[in-house]
């Protein structure tokens, strides 16, 4: 097996295996390229997607290995809560800072396939929800190479195509089975795309080497990372994620704000079970005062307990009526 001609990149996330068995059931067995696989999985467990897209083509699919050639006619699936990531030649899986609240994710594929191989990247976003590969596709596009989206209205959430039209103004935006017939044309035909690594440094995050505390990544925003709480700076550049903070983790702003309300709601909860514990324990503290005859602090007690039980029911209400609102 040799070196591919082509380098394609798939990402998606709900409604994504579908979309993607089907694809690799139109391609055919001899493709001179190699794909590389990102769909949001859960942490847990191995992955049995690869045994899904091996089975339903024709095309050899498995768990990328860290540092294992990239050869042709292969089906590379990032394992579960690691990114995977290209460099020339070989790929790299990372336990790495997720991005927009993944990891995998798929903006590091994008951006470290299109900074390795250029011209030579076929990007393609499937189903699935939010805007996760927006920013990688942009940055393909910009670096010369491909940029193909399924078509929003045949995928089961079309709101991450809708997305990445939106952001990257992708060459091609089609039904997953013309995908296929795209890929297959452009792979084998790119004779005249250019060769070679593209210079700079490269990290587990896909092109983003994590700075220091005199070298920030951009302009400091005053909004809180919520996977690390420290300080998040809005991106000086256009490649780049909206939002990173300094240990790496990043978001668009439309992540950023779903990881917040997510953030939000967990504190709000948090909230409600204090309230709930300080009122059981309270209730069990006028318990012991009328054990031993000590009536004003069971008042107190008893008082307090129903104070500290009514704040909670209030706020469970606000956020039961918070969660049925529309998003």
């Amino acid at each position: 097996m040799s070196e591919p001609r082509d380098i394609i990149v798939i990402g998606g996330s709900a409604g994504a295996i579908e979309s993607l068995s089907k694809l690799v059931s139109h391609l055919p067995p001899q493709l001179d390229a190699a794909i590389l696989v990102v769909i949001h999985t859960y942490p847990l467990g191995d992955s049995l997607l690869p045994a899904i897209l091996t089975r339903r083509g024709s095309l050899t699919a498995a768990v990328a290995t860290d540092g294992e050639p990239i050869l042709c006619d292969r089906i590379y699936v990032a394992p579960p809560d690691r990114h995977l990531v290209v460099e020339y030649g070989r790929v790299s899986v990372s336990s790495g800072p997720k991005e927009g609240g993944h990891r995998p994710a798929i903006d590091p594929l994008f951006r470290s396939a299109a900074s390795a191989y250029r011209q030579r990247v076929i990007g393609v976003i499937l189903s699935g929800t939010l805007d996760d590969g927006s920013s990688g596709l942009r940055f393909i596009r910009r670096q010369g190479g491909t940029a193909i989206v399924q078509e929003p209205k045949e995928a089961l959430f079309p709101q991450m195509p809708e997305n990445a039209i939106w952001s990257a103004r992708p060459q091609h935006v089609a039904p997953v089975a013309e995908i296929a017939n795209l890929i297959a044309s452009h792979a084998g035909k790119a004779g005249d795309r250019a060769e070679g690594m593209a210079a700079g440094a490269s990290s587990p995050n896909g092109g983003h080497v994590v700075v220091g505390a005199g070298d920030a990544p951009g302009s400091p925003t005053g909004i809180a990372c919520p996977e690390c709480h420290g300080v998040l700076w809005a991106a000086d550049e256009d490649a780049a994620p909206d939002f990173r903070c300094r240990v790496g983790h990043a978001y668009s702003d439309l992540s950023l704000l779903e990881a917040h309300a997510s953030s939000l709601e967990a504190s709000l909860w948090a909230g409600v079970r204090a309230l709930e514990e300080q009122a059981s324990l309270s209730t069990h503290l006028a318990g012991k005062a009328e054990k031993r005859g000590d009536r004003i602090s069971a008042a107190r007690f008893r008082d307090r307990a129903g104070r500290a039980g009514g704040h909670a029911a209030r706020m469970e209400a606000v956020l039961l009526a918070r969660l049925a609102e529309p998003a």
